[in-house]
């Protein structure tokens, strides 16, 4: 299950990453993407998730979500639970820059 996180751990979410355990998905529209997104991101719309496409083929794999609010990475989470992803809606672009992580 994902659960709404108020307090996001950019440090360590970054680090997963950088081990290959995790990926941070920007599930946000393509001009919310181009107007800004987490660095190192990957961009995966709520819309192509609905309808199937998967940010990687590894279940093992943990998915951080994020978009604006919170809303629509949990519609994402609640898909990606049920193809048995391991998944964390971290909220919206602006909790991942409070918590330091870096945005491009």
């Amino acid at each position: 299950m994902f659960r709404m996180g108020k307090k996001v751990d950019a440090v360590g979410i970054t680090k997963e990453m950088q081990n290959g355990k995790a990926l941070l998905i920007d599930v946000r529209g393509d001009d919310e993407w181009k107007a800004g997104h987490a660095k190192d991101g990957m961009h995966l719309s709520v819309d192509r998730i609905m309808q199937g496409e998967l940010p990687t083929k590894d279940t093992s794999t943990k998915l951080y979500l994020y978009c604006a609010s919170g809303g629509r990475a949990g519609t994402a989470a609640n898909k990606l639970n049920g193809k048995g992803f391991e998944t964390k809606n971290i909220g919206g672009l602006s909790s991942w820059r409070i918590a330091g992580g870096e945005v491009e």
